[in-house]
Order: structure tokens, then sequence, then C-alpha cells
């Protein structure tokens, strides 16, 4: 018989706006393209047959195996995250028109694979990070250019 644990876990949802199309905003949640306006991004590329985002994608990031599970041009992209002997998570993107710009809403879902393990980041965290993300993607869109650190 299988053992459910009470394992932390951290979901965030979150919500905002951005004055571009989808087809425009899509592309720059791939984990090359996220090079030319996250100043602080890096990962290693694993498999990928397009060289970009696509489903299946596999690339390592901060000791994090991240796997595109769902891949819908240009309205959904969907990472599952394995950190080794410490939590699973989900980061799910849903892009939806509006007028000419984008809602993006934003799930991300953290769960301890241990008891007694944190799930990786709070509540708070996440929040402050997204919204620095939102800032970059904003700035990048309107000037082609990286977010002053």
């Amino acid at each position: 018989m299988a053992t459910t644990t009470r394992a932390a876990r951290t979901a965030v949802d979150i919500t905002f706006t951005l004055d571009a199309a989808p087809e425009r905003v899509f592309p720059l949640l791939c984990p090359v393209v996220e090079y030319d306006w996250i100043p602080d991004w890096r990962c290693t590329m694993v498999h990928s047959t397009s060289g970009v985002a696509e489903l299946g994608c596999v690339f390592l990031r901060e000791g994090e195996t991240w796997i595109t599970t769902r891949y819908e041009p240009p309205t959904r992209i969907d990472y599952a995250i394995f950190v080794p002997g410490g939590s699973v998570g989900m980061l799910e993107f849903t892009l939806t028109p509006v007028g000419a710009g984008t809602r993006v809403d934003l799930a991300s879902t953290t769960t301890a694979t241990r008891p007694g393990a944190p799930a990786h980041g709070t509540e708070q965290e996440r929040r402050a990070l997204w919204d620095l993300r939102r800032r970059q993607l904003e700035h990048y869109l309107r000037t082609g250019t990286m977010l002053p650190a």
C-alpha cells in the first residue's frame, strides 16, 4: 500500500498584461531566447530537435532539470521542474490576446519530495521573481534590450 505524506507545497497564480501580441510574447518563454532578456539567465540545453523550446525539450538550470510538457504556440507552454532529492515543480503559462496586448496567466507550483524538505521558494519570493520577470519582459518588448540590472 502506498504511503501518503504531507509534503510542503507552494502554489502561486499570477496574472499580468503585456503590450504585445501573444505571437511576440510566446517565443520569449524559451530557455534559449531568455538569454536575450534575462540578465542572470543561464542554462544547458540537453535536448531540443529545433534548438529552442518545443514539446519534450529538456534543459538544466542551477541543479534543476526542466522539461517542456505542453507546447501550443502562441497560447500555452508548460514546464515540469525536477530538483533531485528536493522538489518537483510545474510552471504553466497561458497567453490570451487582450486588444493589441496579452494577458499572461502564470501558475507556479512546487512540492517537496520528502517530508521536512522546503518547497523551494516561498509565495512571497515567487511573486517577487515574477514581478521582476514581468518588468524585464515589458522592457524587452518595448526596447529590444535587457532591463539594466
